[in-house]
């Protein structure tokens, strides 16, 4: 699925702004100390670091909310080479010298890694190591820290039914930095078949989401399908940060039937690393969907479990 791309394209330029205008007040104050106390040894590391670090994390947040709403992955290197030279041409007492490494290993290229894929997880995030080079009257030092910002969201979708008819139940987490976080918006889409087209659920849909207010959202909704049914949810935070993860629903008709067939084939084959894992297929719990589980699928089928 296409990145998203509207005026929330220019939501990372604001951040920026911001996080400038930031620079100018706290440097404005960390050079002041130095300046009227240069004679005494105080804790002019921490002061400096203190100062700085939340002006490069802004600027790494509003990159990848620009590259995930569908902006360019240079737009991080671009904007912190922007934060340097600023903070560089605004040093009035003292001399400071940012230094940057976005990651560049997989599965980050330029700093930045997404990945919105149908295993139920996805991922967009950046990752960056910062050294900053401080010259002062009474002191030189330098200090070095890593900044990883990462939107996840997980995905779990269960549908019920024995009409075409499905009611359809979702599950949603999402999370900064490991920690529980809120969605601006929500949207939800679903497939019915392989290769049909996504369908965006409304109202027509008896849509309704429930917010927990801890990160996870409850979303329920009815769906015209048959054999195969398969979710996409996605979010923005509060940081404008876009994400997505896809799933496809469980059945719950508590039947070994033809439908948990078409589950146990879509994740044939694979291990928990694999997009299409599904540990419910994994009837043994070997950690890999094989044979093994489709003689096991055969001698229950039909059986009420």
């Amino acid at each position: 699925m296409k990145q998203k791309r509207s005026n929330r394209d220019k939501s990372g330029q604001a951040l920026i702004i911001t996080s400038l205008i930031i620079a100018v007040l706290l440097l404005s104050t960390v050079y002041y100390v130095f300046e009227v106390e240069r004679s005494v040894i105080k804790s002019e590391t921490t002061e400096t670091t203190m100062a700085t670090r939340p002006i490069t994390v802004n600027t790494v947040v509003s990159a990848l909310a620009n590259f995930t709403n569908g902006g360019e992955r240079r737009i991080l290197t671009t904007n912190l080479n922007r934060l340097s030279l600023f903070l560089k041409d605004h040093s009035y007492y003292a001399q400071q010298d940012l230094q940057f490494t976005p990651l560049n290993s997989s599965p980050y290229q330029e700093g930045i890694w997404t990945s919105w894929e149908s295993s139920g997880i996805g991922i967009s995030s950046a990752y960056v190591s910062f050294a900053v080079n401080f010259s002062a009257p009474s002191k030189t030092f330098c200090s070095q820290y890593e900044t990883n910002i990462t939107t996840a969201l997980t995905v779990e979708a269960a549908f019920a039914g024995s009409e075409a008819e499905k009611s359809v139940n979702v599950t949603c987490k999402i999370s900064n930095e490991g920690e529980p976080a809120l969605a601006d918006d929500i949207s939800v889409l679903y497939q019915n078949e392989t290769y049909e087209p996504w369908t965006m659920v409304n109202s027509s849909n008896n849509l309704n989401i429930v917010d927990y207010g801890n990160g996870t959202y409850f979303v329920t909704f009815n769906a015209y399908a048959q054999n195969f049914l398969q979710v996409s949810v996605e979010m923005h935070d509060r940081r404008d940060i876009f994400v997505m993860a896809r799933a496809l629903c469980l059945n719950n008709d508590h039947v070994v039937n033809i439908l948990d067939a078409i589950i146990m084939s879509y994740a044939f084959g694979s291990t928990p690393a694999a997009p299409n894992w599904n540990p419910d297929a994994d009837l043994n719990g070997d950690g890999v969907v094989n044979i093994i589980d489709i003689i096991l699928m055969g001698i229950n089928f039909g059986a009420k479990i």
